[in-house]
């Protein structure tokens, strides 16, 4: 019995630290994804930022070809009228072609970073779905090794209701050894009350036949007197 107990327990003992460290992987997993997800999040808004900057930097391009035409314009009919004016036209035409040259240049590094951070995304999109995927994958084994625990502990319940079992009919023996002393008892009891009442009624007997003894007795005495 020692040696099964020992058995028992270490074998639950066993079956504790193996779950115990199910949900350990399980919380370890699942924090990893959560980091996963926010920084994909982070990714996305970065991919927002990075894509309105690009906006702005086209507005800003396109409102710096426009300022590059109208001075093209204004330098061309000023040529004839006033060279002096006609040159500061084309020196402001010159700053709004060095502005659309950066404007653009800024443009081409806000797509490329746009493209580097898109990439970056689908590597972690991709390692997101990858770890939700085995994620899933795993809890649901875990699912069936605790019902492969639970159908375990059922057999050892088994056991355990064998033991009652037996248990039980140790009780029974013991009740049935009880229940026929007290049936003894009651049957010496019975009978002992019936020769207790013979031996009154034998004694209730003699003192009656002495009574009728002492009274038959009397006449007699009378008449001789």
């Amino acid at each position: 019995m020692k040696l099964i107990k020992r058995l028992t327990t270490s074998i639950s003992a066993s079956l504790d630290t193996a779950v115990s460290q199910m949900e350990n992987h399980d919380a370890i997993v699942d924090a990893s994804i959560k980091q996963t997800r926010q920084a994909v999040a982070k990714t996305k808004a970065r991919i927002n930022t990075l894509r309105q900057q690009q906006n702005v930097y086209e507005k800003q391009l396109a409102e710096a070809e426009e300022q590059h035409t109208l001075w093209t314009e204004r330098a061309k009919s000023l040529a004839q009228k006033d060279q002096d004016k006609a040159l500061q036209c084309i020196a402001r035409r010159n700053q709004f072609r060095s502005e659309m040259q950066r404007l653009i240049c800024s443009v081409e590094q806000q797509k490329e970073l746009i493209r580097e951070v898109s990439t970056n995304l689908q590597k972690l999109q991709g390692k997101l779905d990858d770890m939700v995927h085995k994620h899933n994958l795993m809890r649901s084994r875990q699912t069936v090794a605790d019902v492969n625990r639970v159908v375990a502990q059922a057999d050892h319940d088994q056991n355990l209701s064998d033991t009652f079992e037996r248990w039980e009919s140790v009780v029974l023996e013991h009740e049935f050894a009880v229940s026929d002393a007290c049936h003894r008892d009651s049957l010496d009891r019975e009978l002992s009350e019936q020769e207790d009442e013979i031996e009154l009624l034998a004694q209730l007997a003699e003192l009656t036949a002495q009574t009728d003894s002492s009274v038959d007795a009397d006449p007699t005495e009378n008449k001789n007197e």
